[in-house]
């Protein structure tokens, strides 16, 4: 239904191609909000992790709980058996991705002895951190991203608002009273 308002205020606002161009606009930031939605697992990975760690499991037993809390991700599944037959560091060969990253820091961290619970805590800070760098950009970013809504809503109504009683005044001195 949005498409085809977008449609429409284009073909009213530039003709055929304004209708074209407003429902190709509307197409893609439709597949870019959709893309944007895609969840991120790693923060609640790592929390449920940390939680099992915390709790006293070993890394295996926190990998196989991970694994079952979050049913619908093969990759986490695959991990956990992987890392149950051959080890932490044969289980960072297989899966790809952010789970890469965390696991093989778990197994530097197993193989030298560091507490796992507090690399674990330090992937979580390091997680937010960036996510809050990434807020903080788009949030700079936001001032020119609204230049062009404002340019073409707000000036618009702006100079009607502005020019209009004056050129209804120079009209009806020019042709007379227009009742």
């Amino acid at each position: 239904m949005s498409a085809v308002v977008s449609g429409s205020i284009g073909l009213v606002v530039a003709g055929p191609p304004g209708a074209v161009f407003a429902v190709c606009v509307y197409a893609a930031f439709r597949l870019r909000h959709q893309l944007r939605k895609q969840p991120n697992l790693i923060r609640p990975v790592l929390i449920v992790l940390l939680v099992e760690l915390r709790s006293g499991r070993s890394v295996l037993g926190a990998l196989q709980t991970v694994a079952t809390v979050f049913p619908g991700q093969p990759q986490l599944t695959r991990a956990a058996r992987v890392a149950t037959i051959s080890g932490l560091s044969q289980a960072a060969l297989v899966v790809t991705g952010e789970m890469k990253g965390i696991l093989s820091q778990l197994a530097r961290a197993q193989k030298s002895g560091a507490a796992l619970g507090d690399t674990v805590r330090s992937m979580i800070e390091a997680d937010i951190a960036a996510e809050k760098a990434r807020r903080i950009a788009r949030s700079r970013s936001l001032p020119v991203r609204l230049m062009l809504p404002i340019t073409l809503l707000l000036l618009p109504g702006l100079v009607l608002l502005l020019y209009a009683p004056s050129m209804l005044r120079l009209f009806e001195d020019l042709s007379g009273p227009l009742t």
